[in-house]
């Protein structure tokens, strides 16, 4: 990270800049040739679609980081943190927070229902949602506790490198938002931020974005994909293996127009994990 320390402010924030564009390029122009093709050939089912558009996407992403991080800066993508060495306590936390999250739900009354699907169809469902995961998992992290958190600590310190680039990632997602109101962009805000400290800490603790890409990863497998739908009667979409039905429609658990991510209980969640990684982060630096 040698020549990362020369970099002036206006070049941190150039460099910064051009990852996001990076990050936005490598999803469009991964999805366009997939999108052109598939508009004249009709496949069997959407999850074969969403297996192979998200396979192009990674890969195209990736090859632009891999490049411009090599080749214009010079670097290696270690440099950033981006390794794949995966601690035991990072497996753990990963599985806990999903496991925290489904228990709360069902602790408010939550119903669990059950679609039935052929074992092929099972299968794809899988398969599609952990490309999905897999995609967003790795590619954010890379992104945001990768390039933007060592750029900003290199040029500033931890404390922006954490916080930045957590804020910056709860406002990313408000253009995913199906409704909005004040009180849900606030709730989206807050949850965002907190889970981007939260992948921050892991990443700090594990001294790699391999813990918190693992962490975010098995999240969205669970939580956003057509694995589990969290969500009122009234808000029910797609085909999911499970669904759990919240009977109420308050927006502290329904997480107003975001969705169960940016509940109460969610942040409950990601509090927690943010107190047990930051500990581990302590005990390793004691």
């Amino acid at each position: 990270m040698k020549n990362m320390y020369k970099f002036t402010t206006s070049k941190t924030i150039t460099t910064i800049f051009v990852y996001f564009l990076l990050f936005l390029a490598g999803d469009l122009f991964g999805s366009l040739p997939f999108d052109f093709v598939f508009s004249f050939i009709t496949l069997p089912c959407s999850e074969l679609y969403i297996i192979l558009r998200m396979l192009g996407c990674f890969i195209l992403t990736f090859v632009l980081f891999w490049l411009y991080t090599t080749k214009h800066l010079h670097l290696k993508l270690s440099d950033f943190g981006i390794t794949f060495k995966m601690k035991s306590w990072g497996i753990v936390l990963s599985v806990l927070l999903p496991v925290f999250a489904i228990v709360g739900f069902l602790m408010t009354g939550a119903k669990v229902e059950v679609n039935e699907f052929t074992f092929g169809r099972t299968l794809l469902i899988v398969v599609a949602s952990a490309m999905i995961a897999l995609k967003s998992g790795i590619l954010e992290e890379m992104l945001f506790r990768g390039f933007i958190m060592k750029l900003l600590e290199s040029r500033w310190n931890k404390y922006v490198a954490i916080f930045v680039p957590s804020f910056l990632f709860g406002l990313v997602h408000i253009p995913s938002m199906e409704t909005f109101t004040v009180e849900g962009v606030m709730l989206l805000i807050i949850s965002g931020t907190l889970v981007g400290i939260m992948f921050s800490l892991a990443a700090y603790a594990g001294k790699s974005v391999a813990n918190s890409m693992l962490l975010h990863g098995v999240w969205n497998f669970v939580m956003i994909t057509d694995i589990l739908h969290i969500t009122t009667k009234e808000g029910i979409y797609g085909e999911p293996l499970f669904s759990m039905i919240i009977s109420s429609d308050n927006i502290l658990l329904t997480g107003a127009g975001f969705g169960m991510e940016a509940s109460i209980i969610a942040i409950a969640g990601y509090a927690l994990i943010c107190i047990v990684a930051g500990a581990i982060g302590k005990h390793k630096t004691a």
